[in-house]
């Protein structure tokens, strides 16, 4: 797509922090028309996925490189390129694919507010549980649990 009809990023305050950053700042509604205002949400949604993507899903999958992720989704690299850093409109199918390969961890990449925010307390308030009922079986099981270093070891 040589001519876009509009650039998602361009709707950020500062646009480098696009899909890098959970929560950006963007332009303000004023003096936006309908059509702008529709775009503008359209690629706060698109920067949440590709957020979600870039920060959340990849350090912690097998793709861990682009060219890996491009190569599962069936996707040209420069456009998955393009689509995580805002510059192509995502399409609704971009979005099938991520949500086929991914799952349903795609789904709360595209909540905002506060909705987003209990989902995300809510999750966190069942790991939490997780690790409880973990350490009791361990300590059932008469196995010391070790705790959970909260940062890395430094490197040598």
């Amino acid at each position: 797509m040589s001519n876009p009809r509009y650039v998602p990023r361009e709707f950020a305050l500062y646009p480098l922090e696009y899909g890098r950053k959970p929560l950006i700042e963007w332009c303000s509604e004023e003096g936006l028309t309908t059509r702008e205002l529709a775009q503008r949400d359209a690629a706060h949604l698109q920067h949440g996925v590709a957020y979600g993507v870039t920060q959340l899903y990849m350090p912690r999958s097998e793709t861990r490189q682009m060219t890996s992720l491009a190569e599962a989704l069936e996707i040209p690299y420069a456009r998955l390129q393009k689509l995580l850093s805002g510059h192509s409109v995502m399409q609704l199918e971009d979005l099938g694919r991520l949500r086929r390969l991914i799952g349903d961890s795609v789904d709360p990449w595209l909540l905002r507010g506060r909705y987003a925010a209990l989902l995300t307390e809510g999750r966190a308030a069942m790991d939490r549980e997780a690790a409880r009922e973990r350490r009791e079986r361990l300590s059932r099981a008469g196995v010391r649990a070790r705790p959970t270093p909260k940062t890395p070891p430094p490197m040598r």
